[in-house]
């Protein structure tokens, strides 16, 4: 239970001090500042090079050698985050042409960095089956982060002064986890062995490549923009995508209970059970996320406002249209999460590899001509190629399950909603336009049948092993 709630308040706050530290910085130095952390993250394949997903297997795997596998690994890490460092200073000394920038990038790669020399500890933890620690570790570690923010924000630090704080953070994160692994699971000998070090090394190549790739996907669009654009733009683009990452993480978190229970159905029970699972639980976020994106599409600029405050106004289009990848992610995260569970994640990774080229290929044309609103779409267009493939292989590997009887209906609902909302918006109030819209929707998917009489069994059946309703129930 106190795993949980750090998790839960340690998000919660980090949440909040991110939109202060939005709102503080303002667009200008706000994309500043998400392009230097973009910069670094770019080169953080370097630092982690996949050693925590490695090291969880092989520290656990080496038994009585743990200790000097472990060690190892922190001496690798120490040297990959200084070559990234050495890196991250010669594109800022050969790119960048302003002083302040190149100053501000030296500090964010220190900063930054120190953050991955955590891995090897965290690695260890999850390899000694203690996942509390971790947990715990991440919930302090945010609320530090938080604190620190809060701060700097109240104390009026300039941009970096707040790098300089993110780099304290991170040092705070690195002695509570170094703290926790030796005291709790495993202390590194530092025998340091040549064999084991270039074992270490190859084993992560795969690991590393699959880290680029990934920020390739989903962060190669702000570093186009800022070279491309203003880099007021970049700003106003990254204040959305924050607050898209802070909904996700809230999906996701509504979502991970089912991640162990559909594993454990398709490797144990057979898969005539998961593809009802997928039915329902998509069926249910469905209907959970798509009122809340019609809303906030609808009155993007109110929500702008309050989240952002007016200097962000023309944050307004890109919340509007990238509050459906949340809509898009309640559909593909469980079917991924199959998809996984059936050893076919390669099918994702292609997936995503494939994406990677529609993304640069997108942003490098639009960019120029059309700024952060060709990059909200882009993004947009992406996690629709995600669901759309998922979906398929999911079909394809795990089972037919009931989708597009759920969406139909659906969209239905939200053209009620949506029609109710152009209507009535010059007419009620903000609250009430948006809470009577609810309303709607949940009365229109009630007149179209989205729901039956037999989703309340199901759902209270869901996560028991042999209280799952018979073949014949319909979804």
């Amino acid at each position: 239970m106190s795993q949980v709630l750090t998790i839960i308040f340690g998000k919660m706050f980090g949440a909040i001090a991110s939109v202060m530290l939005i709102r503080y910085l303002g667009a200008e130095k706000q994309g500043v500042y998400a392009y230097l952390l973009t910069i670094v993250s770019l080169f953080s394949f370097i630092s982690d090079f996949g050693l925590q997903s490695l090291l969880v297997r092989e520290v656990k795997s080496a038994g009585d050698k743990g200790p000097a596998v472990l060690g190892n690994a922190l001496f690798l890490q120490v040297i990959q985050v200084l070559i990234s460092i050495v890196i991250i200073n010669i594109y800022g000394a050969f790119f960048e042409p302003s002083p302040e920038i190149k100053k501000s990038l030296m500090l964010a790669s220190l900063a930054g960095s120190i953050l991955y020399i955590v891995n090897p500890f965290l690695a260890a933890i999850s390899s000694h089956e203690k996942i509390y620690l971790t947990g715990i570790s991440n919930g302090l570690a945010s609320l530090f982060n938080a604190v620190l923010i809060f701060i700097s924000v109240t104390l009026k630090f300039p941009l970096n002064g707040i790098i300089i704080m993110l780099g304290f953070s991170n040092i705070l994160y690195l002695l509570l986890a170094g703290f926790l692994c030796l005291r709790y699971t495993i202390k590194p000998s530092f025998e340091i062995k040549k064999d084991t070090l270039v074992s270490l090394f190859k084993m992560s190549i795969p690991f590393a490549m699959i880290g680029l790739f990934n920020f390739i996907y989903s962060r190669i669009d702000v570093p186009l923009l800022y070279k491309m654009r203003p880099g007021i733009e970049v700003g106003y683009y990254t204040a959305v995508t924050k607050i898209i990452e802070i909904l996700n993480a809230l999906v996701m978190m509504l979502m991970s209970p089912v991640y162990p229970r559909l594993s454990s159905i398709i490797s144990t029970e057979g898969r005539d059970k998961a593809p009802r699972i997928i039915s329902l639980t998509v069926k249910y976020m469905m209907f959970v996320v798509a009122p809340f994106a019609m809303m906030v599409s609808v009155s993007a600029a109110n929500y702008t406002n309050i989240l952002l405050g007016h200097e962000f106004v023309k944050s307004v289009p890109a919340l509007s249209i990238m509050i459906w990848n949340i809509f898009l992610m309640a559909i593909y995260v469980i079917p991924t999460f199959a998809l996984n569970s059936a050893r076919q994640a390669k099918l994702v990774m292609y997936l995503y590899c494939f994406n990677i080229f529609i993304n640069l290929g997108f942003n490098i044309v639009l960019i120029p001509k059309y700024g952060y609103i060709a990059t909200s779409f882009i993004s947009v267009l992406c996690s629709l190629i995600i669901a759309a493939g998922v979906l398929y292989f999911a079909k394809v590997k795990v089972g037919n399950f009931i989708f597009f009887p759920n969406i139909l209906r659906l969209a239905a609902s939200m053209t009620a909603q949506l029609l109710f909302m152009k209507f009535f918006e010059k007419i009620l109030p903000f609250v009430p336009l948006n809470l009577l819209s609810l309303m709607v929707f949940c009365a229109s998917a009630l007149a179209f049948r989205y729901f039956t009489r037999e989703d309340v069994t199901i759902a209270a059946g869901l996560f028991k092993k042999n209280n799952l309703p018979k073949s014949g129930t319909v979804l």
